[in-house]
């Protein structure tokens, strides 16, 4: 028992606080270095994710009274997939922005860029809906479940057509953005697979979980925290300058 009890503590309170002192590093460095003029859409989902760790962290630390309980619980239900299925909003939406920002002044990539996150996200959502619909009970959690799912798979496709495009019109982007990247396309992979594989072990694939997220949060903080590159690319045309 004082063992589960320690696995619970570290699980649900030491690993996410320090998970969240990271994301919020990654934060402050979003605001420091202006990234939201850069990346708007990957500076707001890093303050999206560091203000929700922090809410559902003050959430399980308070002891709510048991009066209040059960409207406690309902709103934290609709809270937290509400929260859920705007990550995943944000997840195929960040690496998109990638495309569009690589784009630099280039028109049809950019269209491609905008179009192919429209309809990643349109067959994403119909197909977790579909899914959903084949069940009769817990909807919000079926819901929830099979977007996840579809969104690891929206990812690899996405960030496989990103890569191809980038590769095929010999698009620049600086290596540490790359990472993220790439990063980004598989971290819900490797998470859906660590999960599948650790199925029988709860509380090892929570610890596994976790790790994951505490390494996804340095390495955006690894690429954040010097502020974007001045040097290595042009603002507007997203191609290296011609030396002259």
């Amino acid at each position: 028992m004082p063992t589960a009890f320690a696995q619970n503590w570290l699980v649900n309170l030491v690993l996410p606080i320090f998970a969240l002192a990271i994301i919020s590093l990654s934060a402050f460095a979003v605001w420091r270095h202006r990234w939201f003029s850069i990346q708007p859409v990957l500076s707001t989902y890093i303050w999206f994710i560091a203000i929700t760790g922090a809410i559902s962290l003050v959430i399980y630390v308070l002891q709510i009274p048991e009066a209040f309980r059960y409207a406690a619980c309902k709103a934290y239900a609709a809270i937290y997939y509400g929260t859920d299925f705007l990550t995943r909003i944000f997840s195929v939406a960040v690496i998109y922005e990638f495309l569009f920002r690589m784009a630099g002044a280039n028109k049809a990539i950019q269209r491609k860029a905008t179009i192919g996150f429209l309809i990643t996200t349109s067959i994403n959502f119909t197909v977790a809906y579909w899914l959903m619909n084949q069940w009769s009970t817990n909807a919000l959690e079926n819901a929830s479940r099979f977007l996840f799912e579809t969104t690891t798979l929206a990812l690899l496709v996405s960030g496989l057509f990103i890569f191809a495009i980038k590769k095929s019109r010999s698009l620049f982007l600086e290596p540490r953005l790359l990472t993220v990247l790439l990063a980004l396309t598989l971290y819900n992979f490797i998470d859906l697979l660590s999960a599948f594989i650790l199925r029988r072990n709860e509380q090892k694939r929570l610890l596994v979980s976790d790790a994951m997220w505490i390494a996804f949060a340095a390495l955006l903080y690894w690429a954040l925290k010097n502020g974007p590159s001045t040097s290595g690319i042009d603002a507007s045309t997203g191609e290296l300058p011609v030396e002259t």
